[in-house]
């Protein structure tokens, strides 16, 4: 008697071991890190629509990438900029006024966001996603200085904040190599809730808020923890 329960005692261990084991392998396909580079194009008030990029970084962690639905934890940094040496525009009472022709960015976002993937294989996935966070921005003039604190670029009375609201929404695929590694593309919109990434307003030619299109080349990683 007592040696079957040894016996039956070491069969449940090694049981236990392997299931531990796999979920340990499980856990570890479960999440990954990426990194990605690319152009971030500009649309605002100043010069055309996306006519002109610089280069935007990103990287983050993603949870539960074997789900079709998951969550991803994502930092960007990039820059913007855009010109307009023609551009005038007239107050509220129809006297003529020469805000910035010109501004430059750099940006800094943390957000949050959900991944749908309505191609899940297991070497390709294809997705779309919405987030939410938080989006840092301080628009400069050519000659460096913020204008943000140049109450003259607007009408008077007219500021602004420099942190604020984004809510991305992204479109992007992902092919998986045997070792679990990923190659990946995403085009999308940043989406900032503000009218003042180029610092123009009241006084801005175009209604609704600026936007950054963005395109990013990545590659993911596996990694436990």
């Amino acid at each position: 008697m007592k040696n079957r329960f040894f016996l039956f005692l070491l069969i449940g261990c090694l049981l236990a071991s392997y299931e531990s084991q796999s979920q340990d392998s499980l856990q570890r396909k479960r999440k990954e890190i990426h990194v990605g580079i690319g152009p971030a194009f500009y649309s605002g008030d100043l010069g055309s629509a996306y006519s002109s990029g610089s280069l935007l970084f990103n990287f983050g962690l993603k949870l539960n990438k074997d789900k079709k639905l998951n969550g991803n934890i994502k930092v960007a940094i990039g820059s913007i900029s855009g010109q307009e040496l023609d551009y005038t525009t007239t107050d509220n009472t129809g006297i003529t006024a020469t805000p910035n022709t010109y501004f430059k960015t750099s940006f800094f976002g943390l957000n949050y966001e959900a991944q749908y993937n309505f191609v899940h294989r297991e070497q390709l996935k294809v997705y779309i996603s919405q987030g939410i966070g938080l989006f840092r921005f301080n628009p400069k003039d050519q000659y460096d200085n913020d204008l943000i604190d140049q109450p003259d670029t607007r009408p008077i009375g007219e500021s602004y904040r420099n942190m604020i609201i984004q809510l991305p929404t992204q479109l992007g695929a992902k092919y998986y190599l045997p070792n679990d590694f990923a190659f990946g593309i995403q085009f999308g919109f940043i989406n900032p809730i503000t009218d003042y990434l180029d610092n123009l307003g009241i006084w801005g030619n175009k209604n609704g808020n600026d936007n950054i299109l963005s395109i990013q080349f990545e590659i993911h990683a596996p990694i436990s923890f």
